[in-house]
């Protein structure tokens, strides 16, 4: 909990949770460790879980779109290649468009990563989003216009 808890909070798509949604968050993700060389996430497949790097040095490597999984010479068509250290989380594409991965990524040397299960990223990011949104436009509908209270369907925000 004291290692995840700062990443989560410095993290880009957790940083706006509130401390009940974090915790929740940290207690639910498990710590996974991978070898130099070997692949966090593969290109093509499904995704299931998030990641948060905690300690390491990671590849990315994302292909054009269309690129065929099989295809022994895919390295010709990769679009970007990117290297991510401590702190940042990846694997959000296809977990919330329910997608195949669009990237491989690969640890540079040992790495430890914190994993939390696709379903539960996708309900309690989605959870938390739907909340947000809610309570402002429940704020916005107390804002009187031309002199009285106006009420704004909720819907129209969403």
């Amino acid at each position: 909990m004291a290692e995840i808890v700062p990443l989560l909070k410095g993290n880009f798509l957790t940083k706006n949770l509130n401390d009940e949604e974090i915790t929740r968050l940290a207690q639910a993700m498990t710590k996974k460790v991978f070898k130099e060389g070997e692949l966090i996430i593969k290109y093509g497949d499904i995704g299931c879980s998030y990641f948060v790097l905690a300690k390491g040095n990671v590849k990315v490597t994302v292909y054009n779109k269309g690129t065929d999984v099989k295809d022994v010479d895919k390295d010709s068509s990769i679009l970007i290649v990117k290297y991510l250290g401590s702190g940042v989380g990846f694997g959000e594409l296809a977990l919330l468009y329910n997608d195949k991965r669009s990237a491989s990524i690969q640890a540079l040397e040992t790495c430890e990563t914190y994993a939390l299960d696709g379903n539960l990223f996708k309900g309690m990011i989605v959870k938390s989003s739907i909340q947000k949104r809610t309570t402002k436009a429940s704020s916005l509908n107390q804002v009187k216009l031309f002199g009285k209270c106006t009420t704004i369907p909720i819907i129209s925000f969403i």
